[in-house]
């Protein structure tokens, strides 16, 4: 009996150890379990952080290219002088048949020079001015803008630049104040020299009345407008503006053909011939 009272502590105890040792395998066969489970959602959430952000490294240099390539464009266009050239002619020749509906004399020799000289400052490309468009946005797009803004100049020009019988008209005081203006520079240092003793004056007369004019006022700077009209009388050939700028007449002709585009482009794009957004010392 004590024998077998024995055999069953024995027993137990041999059953005791094996569990023991069963639950430590059990035990670290979890552990290990548990362990690769963990390395696995790391190693996974490792993958999943690198593939996010190489597909975000990705999107980020699609993006830069297409923002590289769209400013490279951009600045193409502006310092691309062939690009240059075939803007501004598409500009001038939208300008050109517009004034031809308000009766402006498009076939005359001064409407024909005046849009060349505008081609010919283009041929060194075009400068940006920053934020000179921010305005635009109220026009539906681009185009909407030359649409609208060139019939508004054509209109301004015949208004303010052009001459009518009345003495008080608007238009006749400005053209008349202009033309005196060439002629008294003219008779005093000559007409070669003429055009650089009155680009100032002759620049602020020209911002005082295109800002009169509907679409423009609240457009652009009037300072930056004046550098660029001033530019606009000292780097245009002398001998043609000063014949253009001398009678009232060719007053209104040289700023519908000459001043208008450029205006245009400044207030639809914020762009004008490259160097003229300021004045030489």
């Amino acid at each position: 009996m004590v024998c077998t009272f024995e055999y069953m502590i024995l027993g137990l105890n041999t059953f005791k150890y094996n569990m023991g040792n069963w639950f430590k395998k059990a035990g670290k066969t979890i552990k290990k379990s548990a362990d690769k489970a963990a390395d696995k959602v790391k190693d996974t959430t490792n993958t999943v952080a690198k593939e996010t952000t190489n597909a975000a490294n990705t999107v980020a240099k699609e993006t830069t290219k297409v923002a590289n390539t769209v400013a490279k464009t951009t600045t193409n266009i502006y310092t691309d002088s062939k690009k240059a050239v075939v803007k501004t002619t598409n500009v001038v020749a939208k300008n050109t048949e517009e004034a031809a509906k308000q009766g402006l004399d498009v076939a005359s020799d001064t409407w024909k020079e005046g849009s060349s000289q505008v081609i010919e400052f283009s041929k060194d490309g075009l400068e940006a001015i920053e934020d000179a468009a921010e305005a635009t946005v109220d026009w539906l797009d681009e185009n909407a803008c030359y649409i609208g803004l060139n019939m508004a100049l054509t209109t301004g020009c015949v208004a303010y630049f052009t001459p009518k019988p009345a003495p008080a008209d608007p238009g006749t005081v400005t053209s008349t104040t202009i033309s005196a203006t060439m002629l008294g520079a003219i008779a005093s240092v000559g007409q070669k020299v003429a055009i650089m003793v009155v680009s100032k004056e002759v620049g602020k007369l020209l911002a005082d009345g295109i800002f009169l004019i509907p679409g423009v006022k609240g457009k652009c700077d009037k300072e930056l407008l004046t550098r660029v009209l001033t530019n606009v009388i000292a780097k245009s050939n002398p001998i043609y503006t000063t014949a253009a700028l001398s009678t009232p007449a060719g007053v209104g002709l040289f700023v519908g053909s000459v001043v208008s585009p450029i205006v245009a482009t400044l207030i639809c794009e914020g762009v004008v011939p490259n160097g003229f957004s300021k004045l030489d010392d």
